[in-house]
């Protein structure tokens, strides 16, 4: 199966951003907004990443890509204003770091997660640290 990317054509050439750049910019940008979680216990947003049924799809189209986001809001947090700040921060970020042009990011809120559950996540170690 070929590598999925973008090509992008610059004045001076082509750039080519592969997919797993862009879903990196785009997991680290859903890192940065408050009141978000993985959904399953015991991971970080890596493994919230792990598969596309389970948080992140990008569907490259030409010069631009459309995101899918699947997450789980800690309790006590609006949804509404969580969900658009996934967005913002996804589309800022991809444009601001890639340079490609975002057309849609969907946001789906699967799960709301009380607040210890969402504490208990953050204090558990990443896989490999102790």
């Amino acid at each position: 199966m070929a590598e999925q990317k973008l090509v992008l054509e610059r004045p001076l050439g082509q750039v080519a951003l592969h997919l797993a750049v862009l879903q990196a910019f785009a997991a680290r940008a859903v890192e940065k907004v408050e009141g978000v979680r993985p959904l399953h216990a015991g991971g970080g947003l890596k493994t919230f990443f792990a598969s596309p049924e389970e948080g992140l799809h990008i569907t490259l189209g030409e010069g631009q890509v459309d995101v899918e986001l699947r997450i789980a809001v800690v309790l006590g947090y609006p949804v509404h204003e969580v969900a658009q700040g996934v967005q913002q921060a996804v589309r800022e970020d991809l444009e601001g770091l890639a340079g490609v042009r975002v057309g849609r990011v969907d946001v789906f809120v699967r799960q709301v997660i009380p607040p210890q559950e969402a504490l208990v996540l953050e204090t558990e170690p990443e896989e490999g640290e102790e």
